[in-house]
């Protein structure tokens, strides 16, 4: 049986990492978690047809039982996960999972680092790699998502619909004087819009007001005429174009040569204690990753893990997801080194970052590999 609750921000942890993370150009506070769920490689992953199949694993049935705690954004970038949920696979390994909501990207890790959270799933980010800088014991551990041109766009940049239909608005250069939102600061939102002001000769916080606001936040922002544009995950994407508010307006991949790393799994201190759980974590997780996968190309699976995205995020009309494409994931989770090396690079040249650490100071793929070695490479 899965739960959820929110854990509360461990309030020294967050003052220690956040203060050497960067600073957003122009932010409203962060959100705190939610209440409810009610309420975004090693080697290149290869962008082309889903796998189809994953070969069973044996039960764990001398596997001593263990409760683990995963916290993340509910969002479709975590699509792979909540299959793998639906199916057993982590019940079959002798796993409970307790999924953990939040609004915000950037409080996932705090709570990692005192370990009241045992794995949590977001963007790789510059926050992120300045924690790890900082002594915190995590790593990441195998791939999430990716955005991919032209059938796994699952990230947008999001216009309001009357600045589009006015034609106000038909180019990023047009943005002078507008306010654009981000999800979280120093991670993939803040660098894509950074990359689309740039192209546009626009400056953040002279030509552009940038801010934070939460993924669940960014509808009634459009709603209320609060923002211009955005960088929105699904479902709210195709929520907001459902209700008329939005439109898709520019897919990430654009920005970053056609595909990027959305999201990783990355495991925290409590993960290192017992080899044998991180194993059989992976196991259940690769196993829902290829099912996934499979869905893809079949309407009738599909049907499934939209019903696995209704029941854990805070979109429940299934009529939304048919005006969504769902994200990419490797066959054998592997998260794509371009990708993350091009994300590392961005945030050194813009002195964001400053430690010693890289991104591959702070990947570990021996547990995906250990998946891949049992379940049989794809």
């Amino acid at each position: 049986m899965f739960s959820r609750k929110i854990w509360p921000l461990a309030l020294a942890m967050v003052v220690l990492l956040t203060a050497g993370a960067c600073a957003p150009t122009a932010s409203s506070p962060t959100a705190a978690p939610t209440k409810a769920a009610a309420a975004a490689p090693t080697q290149a992953a290869s962008i082309a047809t889903p796998a189809t199949a994953a070969t069973p694993a044996a039960p764990a049935a001398t596997a001593k039982p263990v409760t683990l705690k995963y916290g993340s954004l509910p969002g479709v970038f975590n699509a792979a996960f909540y299959v793998g949920m639906d199916k057993g696979y982590f019940k079959e390994q002798g796993i409970t999972i307790e999924t953990v909501d939040f609004k915000a990207i950037n409080d996932l890790i705090a709570p990692l680092g005192t370990g009241q959270l045992d794995i949590i799933g977001m963007p790789p980010s510059a926050p992120l790699i300045t924690a790890a800088d900082r002594g915190i014991e995590l790593k990441m551990v195998a791939g999430l998502s990716a955005s991919a041109a032209p059938t796994y766009e699952h990230t947008w940049i999001v216009l309001r619909k009357d600045l589009k239909d006015s034609g106000q608005v038909k180019t990023a250069a047009d943005l002078k004087g507008q306010k654009v939102a981000i999800t979280s600061p120093g991670g993939l939102a803040d660098q894509t819009v950074q990359i689309m002001l740039d192209q546009a000769k626009l400056k953040p916080g002279t030509d552009v007001e940038v801010v934070t606001l939460a993924a669940a936040d960014a509808t009634a922002a459009f709603a209320n005429k609060a923002i211009a544009a955005g960088y929105t995950l699904e479902p709210q994407a195709s929520q907001s174009v459902q209700q008329g508010i939005a439109e898709k307006w520019l897919p990430i991949s654009q920005f970053f040569g056609g595909k990027v790393q959305t999201g990783v799994i990355i495991y925290g201190p409590n993960m290192f204690k017992d080899k044998d759980v991180a194993q059989r974590f992976m196991v259940a997780y690769l196993k829902g990753a290829r099912d996934y996968l499979a869905s893809l190309a079949s309407k009738d699976k599909r049907t499934d893990t939209v019903n696995s995205l209704i029941k854990y995020t805070p979109v429940k009309d299934p009529k939304v997801y048919d005006l969504m494409q769902l994200p990419y994931v490797d066959p054998n989770g592997q998260p794509d080194k371009s990708s993350l090396d091009s994300q590392y690079k961005f945030w050194v040249d813009k002195e964001v970052y400053k430690g010693t650490k890289t991104f591959d100071d702070i990947t570990d793929l021996s547990y995906i590999n250990y998946a891949v070695q049992k379940l049989g490479k794809q």
